[in-house]
C-alpha cells in the first residue's frame, strides 16, 4: 500500500538528454510536497504519461531522438495529458521559428538557458499552485458526490433533486451563481417559501448573501432582529436550529418571538463557521422536521464546498488568464509595432514623393511662365528703343502677342485642371462638323508646322461624319494632339490625322513620325503633370496638362482615347473615338444653333459703337486703367478713370456716367463694396444702372458671385479688345453692327 504523504506531493516532470541539467533542475525545484521526476528522453517522457499525471512539464526543446517540440506535439495529442503546462527549455534565443511552433503547440513560456533560478522557481511554482488548486477542486467535488450518495439512502426523491443541485453548482464556476442557484433550488428542496444564505469574514461580517422568496430574489442583506438573533445562535452554537411560530429567537431578556417556522444550519470549514443557511415557513404550513434539520446541514456542507470551488476556480482562471493576457499583450504589441513603422515608412515615402512632386512642378511652371515673359519684356525694351523698321516691329509685335497667348493658354490649362478635379468642367453640346474642327485646329498650330517643315497630312475621307459636341472643346482636343505630334516630330517630319466610321462612331487618328514614347510610360500618358523628361536639360517644355485634359474632355463627349508607340524613335498614335450623332439630335441640334447665329452675325465694329456712352473706368492698377480706357475710347466712348472706390463715389456724383467699370480686387475698399455704395444713393440712376464685371478669377464661383453682388455681366481677363467692346455694346442694348449715336440701355462693368 502506498504511503499517503506520498500520493500527496505534486509531480513535476523533468525532460532533458543531459543528466547535468536534470540534476540542476532537481536542485533548484527540490521541495517536501514535490515529486521531481527526471527523464532523459521524449519517448520516456510519454511512457511515464500514459498511467501518471504532472502539474508541470520542463521540456527541453533539443534532444536526440524526438525532440522537444515532437514531444510536446504527441502530449498535446492525448486526451489525459493534453492541458498540462509544458514550459520549453532551450540555449539558442535566436530560434524565432521554434519560438513560435512552440507557441502554436500550446507552451506556456520558453526559458532560455543558463536558467535563472529564481525565474524558474517562480514559474514553476505558478502550476504547482495551480495543480494543487485543482486537485482540491476535484477533491472537494468527490465529497459533494459522497454526500450525495449518503443522502440517497435516506430519500430518494429529495437525492434525486440534491445531485441535480450538486451538477450545477460543480458546473457553475461563478461564486455569486452558486449561491442563487443554491437558494432556488434548496427552497424547492425542502418546500420552504424562503431560502436565504450568507458567508461570514473572519470578522464574522457577511460579505456575500443572496435570499429567495415569494417577494422575490435580491443581494441585499436585510434581515429582521428576531431572524438575526436566531441566526446569531446557529454561528455560536455551530449547529442546525430549528424554531416554530412564536418561539423565542434567543435566550434571556432580549429574545423575540419567530414570525414564522425557521430552519437554520452553519457552513463549516477547517477555519470554522464560513457562513449560514436557513429557510423559512414550510409550503404545506408544517414545522420543519429532523430530516429537513439533516438535510439542512447536508446543504450547508454542499454550499460552502461549491462555493470554495467556484472561487478557488475562478482564482485559477483569472490567474491563467493574467498569463495568456501577458503573452497575448507582448505578441501584441510586438506586431502593433511592426505595424507602425511600415505605416510611418510608406507615410514618409509618400510624403517625400509629395513635396518632390510639388517642387518639381513649381519649378516646371515658374519655367514655363517665364520663358514667354522674357521674349514679351525683351522685345517690349528694343521696341521702346524705336531702332526697328517696319519689318522688325511687326516681328517684334507678333512675338509679344504669340508669347502673350502662349502665358494664356498656360493659364486656361491650370483653370481647366482646378475645374476637372472638382467636377465643375462643362461643355455645351451641339452638331459638329469634325472636319471644320480638325481643319481650325490645323490652322492653329500652322506657324509651328511651317517652322518646322512639317508634312501634315489630313484625310477626312468623302463622307462628313456628324458629332454631338462643345465645337469650342473639340478644337481644344485637336489643338492638344495637334501640337503635341508637332512638338516631337523633328523637322522636316509628317503628321498624318485620318478619319475614318467604325461601328456607328467616328475614329481620328493623329500619327506622327517623332521621337516615340517610351513603353513604361505609356500606361502615365494621360496623368497629370506627368512627362516622359521631366529633367532640366529636356528638349520640349510645358506642364504636363495637355494630354490629361484632353482624356478628360473626350470622357465628357462619350468617347475614348488612346495612344500606341513601339518606342524611343518610333513615332506614336493617337485614337480618338467619338460617337457619331443621331438624325434626331442633328435636327434639334441644327434649330438652335441657328437661334444662336442669327444674333451673332460677324462683322467689323464701328468706330462709334460707343459714342456718347460715359463710362467711369475704376482699377487700382495704372496699366489695367489705361488699357481699358484706350479700347472704349477708340469706339467713341467718353471714358473718365479712377484709382479707388472713393475716388469712384466721388466722380460718380459729379459727372454722371453712363457705365461704369470696375476692378473687383482694390486696397481698402474692393469692387463689391463700390457698387453696393453706388446702388444706395439717392438718384434713379445710381438705382438702375448695371454692372458687367472683368476680372482675372474666371471660375463658375467667381461668376456666380459677382453676378449675385449686382453685376450684369462677368467678363474673365485676359479679353480681347473686340471681345470686350461687344460685351459693353450688348450690355448696352446696342447692335454691334450698328452704329450709335443715343446713350442706349446703361450697364456697369465689374474689373478685375
Amino acid at each position: 500500500m502506498s504511503n499517503p504523504q506520498t500520493e500527496e506531493r505534486i509531480n513535476i516532470l523533468m525532460v532533458d538528454d543531459s543528466s547535468s541539467n536534470l540534476l540542476a533542475l532537481e536542485s533548484i525545484l527540490r521541495g517536501p510536497d514535490r515529486n521531481l521526476i527526471p527523464i532523459s528522453s521524449g519517448k520516456d517522457a510519454l511512457r511515464y504519461l500514459l498511467d501518471n499525471e504532472a502539474a508541470v512539464i520542463l521540456l527541453d526543446v533539443y534532444m536526440p531522438g524526438i525532440d522537444g517540440l515532437e514531444t510536446a506535439q504527441l502530449i498535446r495529442g492525448r486526451e489525459r495529458s493534453r492541458d498540462t503546462p509544458i514550459i520549453f527549455l532551450t540555449a539558442n534565443s535566436t530560434g524565432v521559428r521554434h519560438l513560435s511552433r512552440g507557441y502554436s503547440l500550446g507552451a506556456v513560456d520558453y526559458i532560455v538557458k543558463p536558467i535563472e533560478p529564481e525565474i524558474l522557481r517562480s514559474k514553476v511554482n505558478v502550476f504547482v499552485d495551480l495543480f494543487r488548486k485543482n486537485r482540491e477542486i476535484r477533491r472537494q467535488a468527490q465529497l459533494l458526490q459522497e454526500q450525495n450518495l449518503e443522502i440517497e439512502s435516506t430519500n430518494l426523491n429529495r437525492l434525486k433533486l440534491l445531485i441535480e443541485l450538486g451538477h450545477e453548482l460543480v458546473a457553475e464556476h461563478d461564486p455569486h451563481a452558486v449561491l442563487s442557484k443554491f437558494c432556488r433550488s434548496s427552497g424547492r428542496l425542502v418546500q420552504a417559501e424562503t431560502a436565504a444564505v450568507g458567508l461570514l469574514d473572519t470578522s464574522r461580517k457577511v460579505f456575500a448573501f443572496f435570499s429567495s422568496s415569494p417577494a422575490g430574489e435580491t443581494s441585499s442583506c436585510e434581515i429582521p432582529p428576531a431572524l438575526q438573533q436566531a441566526l446569531d445562535a446557529v454561528v455560536v452554537e455551530q449547529r442546525p436550529i430549528r424554531l416554530s411560530e412564536g418561539d423565542l429567537s434567543g435566550n434571556g431578556a432580549g429574545a423575540l418571538e419567530m414570525a414564522g417556522s425557521f430552519l437554520g444550519a452553519p457552513i463549516l470549514s477547517a477555519a470554522g463557521v464560513s457562513g449560514w443557511f436557513y429557510l423559512m415557513n414550510k409550503s404545506d404550513g408544517e414545522d420543519f422536521t429532523e430530516a429537513d434539520e439533516r438535510l439542512a446541514a447536508t446543504l450547508a456542507t454542499q454550499v460552502g464546498v461549491a462555493y470554495e470551488n467556484a472561487r478557488l476556480y475562478t482564482e485559477a482562471q483569472n490567474h491563467a488568464t493574467e498569463l495568456g493576457l501577458e503573452v497575448a499583450v507582448r505578441k501584441q504589441a510586438e506586431e502593433e509595432r511592426a505595424r507602425l513603422l511600415i505605416r510611418e515608412q510608406a507615410a514618409r515615402a509618400d510624403a517625400e514623393l509629395a513635396n518632390r512632386t510639388k517642387d518639381e512642378f513649381l519649378a516646371t511652371l515658374s519655367h514655363e511662365l517665364r520663358t514667354p515673359l522674357t521674349a514679351i519684356l525683351g522685345w517690349s525694351h528694343i521696341v521702346r528703343q524705336n531702332m526697328l523698321d517696319e519689318t522688325q516691329l511687326s516681328r517684334a509685335l507678333e512675338t509679344i502677342e504669340r508669347n502673350a497667348h502662349a502665358q494664356s493658354r498656360l493659364i486656361d490649362d491650370l483653370l481647366d485642371v482646378s475645374r476637372i478635379i472638382s467636377g465643375k468642367l462643362q461643355i455645351d453640346m451641339r452638331v459638329v462638323d469634325l472636319s471644320t474642327v480638325i481643319e481650325a485646329a490645323r490652322d492653329a498650330v500652322r506657324p509651328a508646322l511651317e517652322a518646322k517643315h512639317i508634312d501634315f497630312q489630313v484625310d477626312l475621307g468623302s463622307l462628313a461624319y456628324p458629332v454631338m459636341g462643345d465645337p469650342n472643346r473639340l478644337q481644344q482636343i485637336f489643338w492638344n494632339l495637334f501640337s503635341n505630334a508637332v512638338k516631337f516630330t523633328r523637322k522636316q517630319g509628317q503628321v498624318t490625322v485620318r478619319l475614318e466610321n467604325h461601328d456607328s462612331r467616328v475614329c481620328i487618328s493623329v500619327a506622327d513620325t517623332g521621337i516615340g514614347i517610351k513603353p513604361e510610360f505609356l500606361p502615365y500618358i494621360f496623368d497629370r503633370f506627368c512627362q516622359a523628361d521631366g529633367s532640366t536639360t529636356r528638349a520640349q517644355g510645358g506642364l504636363g496638362l495637355g494630354l490629361a485634359i484632353v482624356r478628360h474632355l473626350v470622357d465628357l463627349h462619350q468617347g475614348q482615347v488612346e495612344v500606341q508607340s513601339e518606342g524611343p524613335d518610333c513615332g506614336s498614335t493617337f485614337k480618338l473615338t467619338l460617337p457619331i450623332a443621331r438624325p434626331a439630335m442633328i435636327k434639334t441640334s441644327l434649330r438652335d444653333s441657328a437661334a444662336r447665329d442669327a444674333g451673332n452675325e460677324p462683322g467689323k465694329l464701328p468706330e462709334d459703337l460707343l459714342c456718347g456712352v460715359k463710362i467711369l473706368v475704376v482699377d487700382d492698377e495704372p496699366d489695367s486703367r489705361e488699357l481699358v480706357a484706350t479700347i472704349l475710347k477708340r469706339s467713341g466712348g467718353e471714358v473718365r478713370c479712377s484709382q479707388s472706390a472713393a475716388d469712384a463715389l466721388k466722380a460718380f456724383k459729379e459727372w454722371q456716367p453712363d457705365l461704369l467699370i470696375s476692378d473687383l480686387a482694390m486696397p481698402n475698399e474692393d469692387g463689391y463694396s463700390l457698387l453696393r455704395k453706388v446702388r444706395r444713393m439717392k438718384s434713379k440712376r445710381a438705382k438702375e444702372i448695371p454692372a458687367v464685371a472683368l476680372s482675372a478669377y474666371a471660375s463658375d464661383e467667381d461668376r456666380a458671385l459677382s453676378l449675385s453682388k449686382g453685376f450684369q455681366l462677368h467678363l474673365p481677363k485676359p479679353i480681347e479688345p473686340e471681345h470686350l467692346v461687344t460685351s459693353v455694346a450688348s450690355a448696352l442694348g446696342r447692335n454691334a453692327g450698328k452704329s450709335n449715336g443715343s446713350n442706349g440701355d446703361v450697364r456697369t462693368i465689374a474689373m478685375e
